[in-house]
């Protein structure tokens, strides 16, 4: 009997483990998963606490923030208003895809909204940023460009015009820049062929850059090793009305003078 009676206990006690070492496991799970709630506001709260998050400098929770508005009251006043804003916020995180995506969402619904020109030069700035090093891919350099066009065709009053047209002119530097890197890398090569035709790019499509007096140099060697030589002394004769003070110019000529006049059978 006093057996029997200690089982008994023994798997009272073992069961009380077991329940016991059950509920931790679903305290622990419940800890893991948190229910959410979801909680309705006025949008002029949520404005409120998105602004506050702003001036914390949470950017991503007040993106999220300026999102439920449109979300919970997507026909409220401040609905449009807070999909530009979170696009902003968006941006300010650096989460430059996010905020394309929301400034694309904002276009295709509100296309006539007098926040069109900075929905525009929002979008520019998140490629603009996102311009990086000569020997990676250009496609940013060339949609900051492309966006940047729009804005200043589009809206050429605009207070953002003229700060647009300055990122022109470093996205078309980029993309020079890289035209002239794989030029020269044909050069190296002795791909002259290729090289020219990366080096006319530069000339024909990107001739205000700061990369046109080098190009035209590149093309009179190019042309020179070709045994082109009516060619390079064009390139060196532009060269010498456009940027006769460059070093190109001193270079190419030298150049011109050392291989083109002894090909020419003229004297050096």
């Amino acid at each position: 009997m006093l057996f029997i009676e200690l089982k008994k206990k023994r798997l009272f006690i073992f069961l009380i483990f077991i329940f016991f070492i059950s509920s931790c496991g679903i305290r622990e799970r419940l800890k893991e998963k948190p229910v959410v709630t979801y909680v309705e506001k006025p949008p002029e709260l949520l404005m409120q606490d998105a602004q506050r998050f702003m001036q914390k400098k949470n950017y991503s929770e007040a993106a999220r923030t300026f999102e439920e508005i449109d979300k919970q009251h997507p026909y409220s006043k401040v609905a449009k208003k807070s999909k530009i804003l979170a696009a902003y916020a968006y941006y300010l995180n650096k989460n430059y895809d996010d905020s394309v995506f929301a400034i694309d969402r904002f276009i295709s619904l509100h296309p006539a909204d007098k926040s069109m020109p900075y929905a525009l030069y929002l979008k520019g700035l998140c490629y603009f940023e996102k311009i990086n090093s000569v020997a990676l891919d250009q496609s940013p350099s060339r949609k900051t460009k492309k966006i940047f066009e729009e804005l200043v065709k589009k809206f050429p009053n605009s207070i953002y015009t003229k700060d647009a047209k300055k990122k022109i002119i470093v996205a078309n530097d980029q993309l020079a820049a890289k035209e002239m890197d794989v030029g020269r890398y044909y050069q190296q090569k002795n791909k002259h062929l290729a090289a020219i035709e990366r080096f006319k790019i530069v000339i024909n499509d990107y001739n205000t850059t700061a990369q046109t007096p080098e190009a035209l140099y590149r093309l009179t060697e190019s042309y020179l090793s070709l045994g082109i030589i009516t060619e390079a002394q064009k390139t060196t004769a532009v060269l010498s009305y456009n940027f006769k003070k460059s070093n190109w110019y001193k270079l190419s000529y030298d150049l011109y003078r050392k291989y083109g006049y002894k090909k020419n059978g003229k004297k050096g």
